[in-house]
């Protein structure tokens, strides 16, 4: 899949999430809010991350709970990545999707407390329970990031958006990407900088 068929894919689904899902049968029902965007973006993103690294082996767990406890006998915490990559038992990549970012309004503070949440995890032993019985022990990679992927940068002034991405370079842990964005020449468009990032995160 490539970066114009992701966006494509996305733009399309939009566009469908404005419909009833089951038609309005002959009669007068029509639909205010659209349909929630997040589930598709997240199943469409693993799909795109998984045929990117093409390597049957690896999980990619979409909106999955992972569970941890930082100091012996205490309650343990859980936290649920958009999507985790699972690669032999570690945990080795960590991304959460947003459609686009007028979601935050504090996004300094917002990256900080994940920039110190993932210093935290690294190198630690945590766990993902498939089922009652089914219960996976993990590792948690020493170079985990978080990564944020936002799929449309234009309801946000995009001074600000600027301001933000710079904000985002001053910590070690974290990484955020935006797909499709403002350009040089004012026009809107696939940012393929983001992507050839992205993927330079998963293929080592």
């Amino acid at each position: 899949m490539t970066s114009q068929e992701f966006i494509d894919k996305v733009v399309l689904q939009r566009k469908k999430s404005n419909y009833l899902l089951e038609g309005d049968g002959g009669f007068n029902i029509k639909r205010g809010m659209a349909h929630t965007m997040s589930g598709y973006v997240e199943d469409l993103f693993a799909l795109y991350i998984a045929k990117k690294i093409n390597c049957e082996k690896n999980k990619y767990l979409v909106d999955k709970v992972i569970s941890i406890r930082f100091k012996e006998g205490e309650k343990a915490k859980s936290f649920k990545p958009d999507l985790a990559i699972i690669n032999d038992n570690t945990f080795s990549h960590y991304f959460d999707l947003k459609t686009n970012m007028g979601w935050n309004r504090h996004f300094d503070n917002y990256l900080k407390e994940k920039n110190t949440f993932i210093e935290k995890l690294k190198n630690r032993d945590a766990w993902i329970r498939h089922s009652k019985k089914d219960v996976q022990d993990i590792k948690i990679a020493e170079n985990l990031k978080y990564q944020m992927v936002v799929v449309f940068g234009w309801n946000i002034n995009q001074e600000l958006m600027k301001k933000n991405l710079e904000i985002a370079k001053t910590y070690e842990n974290v990484k955020v990407h935006i797909l499709y964005t403002k350009k040089e020449d004012g026009e809107y468009g696939i940012n393929e900088d983001a992507f050839n990032e992205i993927e330079k995160t998963i293929i080592q």
